[in-house]
């Protein structure tokens, strides 16, 4: 064989296998971003990619709602649900910083049919350790990696092959409309065979690093400026903004007592309302509403499982499920279940709500017994 034709033997080889690796990706979607539905694979490797795919979604959909949050609002929340304008989409990633969800709503508000955002706000959206969880992760926004740039990755291929044999577990499985699969998330609680176990591992370590000065421990950016650019997004672009202090379970907010502080919480919620007033003012607008479900009730306080068995609003103190979901945006959609669950603040009422709360704790949880249970201690930091 003369050195031409092995050049070309070499070439068409090469072609050839660059078209198996393509179709393949695209027959088999692993990402679930081309919408071939070919075949009935889960998509099983989506759970690392959601920074990628949920732009990809969020350009093709164009959606009139979205959700912005951590996993709590992934886990939570159903767009679905009667409360949101359609076509809607749950664009909240998990161990999200507010820069991250600033930056998705610029690019939901780039797509031109946004009307309305429901923002699930998480204490760690504002001091997590990295201002963002990837580095390229604005790479996914700027237009240098469309749907198809991903057909020809070795990566995407890789996890096609995953798919078809299933050779991959997956941290969380996702619905097309982006939020997380219940089901899959109650199988791995009943593997793990007793929830409250899990859920002690979880509130001793969550807040253990974190520093309660709104600063992102690798950039030293202030989280409120990210924040204030978000609300005067909205008031700029016209959006219906609703923001709400999420429904996990009151004992997540003794782990964060216990770690930062006992009225840590209560500041945060009290710097969020100002900021938002403080803005609303700059626009001549009425302040976004916000309401608290992040309180003292009979939901956020539900008793803990026996051995074997599972809650019935939580996966952990952190995450809640879409029955839960469900129940807040009822609430918000003026169609509440429970009384006094969701409570509306403002500049008028903040103080009081607080101390409401405040009086009520006791009500719900031994603080003392609680620390000892997690912590082995009976004493409360006093940090602010």
């Amino acid at each position: 064989m003369n050195y031409s034709k092995w050049l070309i033997n070499m070439f068409l080889m090469l072609l050839a296998t660059l078209s198996f690796v393509l179709i393949t990706n695209y027959i088999i979607d692993p990402y679930g971003i081309y919408n071939t539905h070919l075949f009935n694979f889960k998509k099983i490797t989506q759970s690392e990619k959601m920074r990628f795919i949920k732009p990809l979604v969020v350009e093709a959909i164009k959606p009139k709602s979205i959700i912005l949050g951590t996993s709590r609002a992934e886990h939570g929340f159903n767009p679905n649900h009667p409360y949101f304008l359609k076509p809607s989409y749950n664009f909240a990633l998990t161990s999200a910083s507010m820069y991250e969800m600033t930056t998705n709503l610029k690019f939901a508000i780039k797509q031109g049919s946004l009307e309305q955002v429901l923002l699930v706000l998480d204490y760690r959206m504002f001091n997590d350790k990295n201002q963002k969880q990837l580095e390229e992760f604005e790479s996914y926004f700027d237009g240098s990696r469309g749907r198809y740039h991903y057909l020809y990755s070795l990566d995407t291929f890789k996890d096609t092959l995953h798919t078809i044999f299933k050779s991959y577990k997956p941290f969380f499985m996702y619905h097309p409309e982006g939020h997380i699969v219940h089901e899959y998330e109650i199988s791995k609680i009943k593997k793990a065979k007793w929830q409250l176990e899990n859920m002690n591992r979880y509130e001793k370590s969550y807040y253990k690093l974190l520093k309660p000065n709104y600063i992102y421990k690798d950039t030293k950016r202030n989280s409120f400026k990210d924040f204030d650019e978000f609300i005067h997004l909205c008031y700029q672009n016209n959006i219906n903004l609703e923001i709400i202090f999420g429904p996990s379970h009151i004992r997540q907010w003794e782990a964060l007592a216990y770690y930062l502080g006992e009225n840590t919480f209560a500041k945060w919620k009290r710097d969020v309302l100002f900021s938002v007033e403080k803005i609303a003012k700059e626009h001549y607008l009425p302040p976004y509403p916000i309401t608290d479900f992040s309180i003292y009730h009979t939901l956020t306080s539900e008793k803990m499982p026996d051995r074997g068995a599972i809650m019935k609003y939580y996966y952990d103190a952190s995450h809640y499920n879409q029955k839960l979901g469900t129940i807040v945006l009822d609430t918000l959609n003026n169609n509440a279940q429970y009384k006094e669950f969701g409570i509306k603040i403002n500049a008028q009422n903040i103080e009081k709500h607080l101390a409401h709360q405040s009086t009520i704790k006791k009500n719900f949880i031994n603080v003392k017994c609680y620390q000892e249970e997690i912590f082995g201690s009976k004493i409360l930091t006093t940090k602010e």
